[in-house]
């Protein structure tokens, strides 16, 4: 990663912006912290947002008002068909300039309002006065058979009339309170009861002389009287049915105005959306001048750019200002943490890199550990849900993904060409141990893979050529978790001496290399050169390594936190059998997948022998619904097993990770392409 300097002449700055944004190539260096010191202020100033940032905001809540008018009124739904094989949207060719994007947006919002706006208006009128119907007929409902008309209510020459609900337990001694307190000019009259018997409310008039009506309203408050806010001129019946045919108006109208606007959605929605995607553009290029420094006539920026386009961006920043400029590159000079990271891996491997930052991005300068990753990751999961038919069903569903789903979305690409490496990594291990639904071929139709030699081993006994295969699966896994280890290790080693920890390389990482080369040497020559230790040989070889891991060890634990650390470094060695082991997770899961697969070809085979007629089709039943949950489980527990060995066992060995992604300067475009 290289830091670009430039000064630039201000009325060629756009133009730089403008390209940097479209190629890509540049991420933009805030310099706000820079401009704080004194030195810097003295020199240049604080840059703010392009002055047509105010145009290109209020150009964009227009549309996003209209785009949400259009989505609240759409009936379109996805169907199967397209969400099976979605289809990316036709891009439109457009303008780059700001004067010419800014004239487009325009024409096109200004037809659109012409279209829209006056349909928009009604339409929120007409949901307005529905929506205050819909509340005066609830509170209608309380009073409907009240022979009273509602022109009465509210406040007349002497009086005040108002209708409302009242706890029963308190009318009676409301009613005693109101009388005394007005001198008897108030009456209450019950008209019915509602609500249930815990909580019965009687519906009353309230009548009140004028003169006593603030003090009768603060009774009334204390006494919890609900005021019901009707209005109308007949009885409460008469109102409530002209409100219904007015909603029923109102919908007649809404929908009619909806299909105009549904009408208009079919001509403008595309040309909106891509208009709002231009206007975002626009507004990433006018907030990127807030991270610039200017002087009365130039603008001073400083970007990251990958070694890989450092020449195409000085390039594009000369060729766009006319030779207006001052360009340097220098090397990075903030802090290692601070440096943007871009992982840059061959185009087959580059999709793993997900997997990669799903745990951390590596520190500038750190090695990727991405393509270490892939064939662990790949062995991992073959050999965890090994089953040919599942690693198909696996390859095809990763090809949807893939080839489909990735035309929309590039995590779907991603994940799916993951998938179906996954998928045919899992169809070798299932051929190479007989997986086939588990045990289907046997169970139903009477062909024994093992016995006629087509699997090398048996996850769950003995085959052809290898008599016991757990034991075998075990032992590979324990062997394939040791070239593992050795591998990051190794890994791990080379990083320390590149860095000059020669000390931390040792202890760190050269004991257990000795520790490993030791066992694999010991393995070779047994069972000469051993020493017998409790009825067990022991190769003189790996027990001198384990000498020489305990006390380096001890001597690492001594210099963090002297004699009690000598103690819990002894126990280290520990720490290291365990992340031998835990790659014992491979048996285990295999086991769990031809386990399960197993007991669901029994179960389907008791109930289609046991019962008749519909126990073949409950049979079928459990057979795909057992398989489907089997695959989905073990598929799901391969892939993050996979990459716990990676995370946990593989990446501790080199990798500490915590580095800054790269975010380039970058117009998103799903609508639109750039005229050339």
């Amino acid at each position: 990663m290289k830091k670009m300097k430039m000064v630039i002449l201000d009325e060629y700055v756009d133009d730089v912006v403008r390209a940097l944004h479209e190629e890509g190539v540049a991420e933009i260096y805030d310099l706000s912290e820079k401009l704080e010191d004194i030195e810097w202020r003295n020199l240049i100033k604080p840059s703010s947002s392009a002055p047509y940032i105010r145009d290109v905001t209020s150009l964009m809540l227009k549309v996003s008002k209209y785009l949400d008018l259009f989505e609240s009124v759409s009936e379109e739904s996805g169907g199967i068909k397209e969400l099976l094989n979605p289809k990316p949207p036709e891009k439109e060719r457009v303008p780059n300039s700001h004067e010419d994007v800014m004239n487009y947006v325009k024409s096109i919002v200004n037809n659109v309002e012409k279209d829209l706006e006056e349909l928009s208006n009604k339409l929120n009128e007409l949901e307005n006065e529905k929506s205050k119907l819909i509340q005066l007929k609830e509170q209608l409902k309380y009073i409907l058979g009240i022979d009273v008309p509602l022109s009465l209510l509210g406040e007349g020459v002497y009086t005040y009339i108002t209708i409302g609900l009242i706890p029963k337990n308190k009318i009676n001694e409301l009613k005693n309170i109101l009388e005394n307190e007005t001198s008897g000019y108030s009456d209450i009259l019950e008209c019915k009861e509602i609500g249930d018997e815990n909580n019965k409310k009687v519906v009353s008039i309230v009548v009140v002389l004028k003169e006593y009506l603030d003090k009768a309203l603060s009774i009334l408050r204390k006494y919890e009287f609900e005021r019901l806010d009707v209005e109308g001129e007949g009885k409460p019946d008469e109102e409530y049915n002209k409100i219904e045919n007015r909603l029923k108006e109102i919908d007649r109208e809404l929908e009619s105005i909806k299909n105009k606007i549904r009408d208009l959605a079919k001509q403008w929605k595309k040309k909106l959306l891509v208009v709002y995607e231009l206007l975002n553009i626009e507004k990433e290029r006018a907030e990127a001048y807030n991270n610039f420094g200017r002087t009365e006539r130039t603008y001073y920026i400083e970007m990251w750019v990958p070694v890989l386009y450092i020449d195409k961006a000085k390039r594009i920043v000369e060729e766009k200002s006319n030779g207006y400029c001052v360009v340097d590159i220098d090397e990075p000079d903030v802090e290692e943490d601070k440096i943007p990271v871009m992982l840059n891996n061959p185009k087959p491997i580059k999709p793993f890199e997900m997997l990669t930052e799903m745990y951390a991005m590596p520190k500038y300068n750190e090695v990727d550990p991405t393509i270490l990753l892939v064939p662990g990751f790949l062995l991992f999961y073959g050999i965890m849900l090994t089953d040919a038919v599942y690693g198909l069903a696996l390859t095809l569903v990763g090809l949807w993904m893939w080839k489909k789903l990735g035309k929309v979305s590039e995590g779907a690409s991603k994940l799916g060409y993951i998938l179906t490496l996954a998928g045919i990594a899992t169809i070798i291990a299932g051929v190479l141990t007989g997986g086939y639904l588990g045990d289907f071929l046997d169970k139903f139709l009477g062909i024994d893979i093992y016995k006629m030699g087509l699997a090398l081993v048996n996850p769950l006994g003995a085959s052809n050529y290898i008599p016991n295969g757990p034991i075998a699966i075990l032992a590979f896994a324990i062997a394939v978790g040791m070239l593992h280890l050795f591998i990051g290790l190794i890994v791990g080693f080379k990083e320390n001496i590149r860095r000059g920890l020669v000390e931390d390389a040792i202890i760190n990482q050269g004991i257990w290399i000795l520790l490993i080369l030791s066992i694999v040497i010991g393995l070779a020559l047994y069972p000469a050169f051993t020493i017998t230790v409790v009825s067990f040989k022991i190769p003189i070889v790996v027990i001198a390594a384990l000498i020489i891991v305990l006390l380096a060890s001890m001597y690492k634990g001594f210099k963090e936190n002297g004699i009690m650390g000598a103690g819990l470094g002894a126990l280290d060695i520990t720490g290291f059998l365990g992340n031998v082991l835990s790659y014992a997770r491979l048996l285990a899961l295999c086991l769990a997948t031809g386990g399960l697969a197993m007991a669901v070809n029994i179960m389907a085979k008791l109930v289609g022998e046991a019962i008749p007629i519909v126990g073949v089709i409950l049979a079928i039943i459990i057979l795909i619904g057992g398989h489907i949950f089997n695959f989905v489980m073990n598929g799901l527990g391969a892939f993050i097993h996979s990459l716990r060995l990676h995370y946990v066992e593989f990446f501790s060995q080199f990798y500490e990770g915590g580095g800054k992604k790269f975010t380039p300067f970058k117009a998103k475009r799903e609508y639109t392409l750039t005229q050339q």
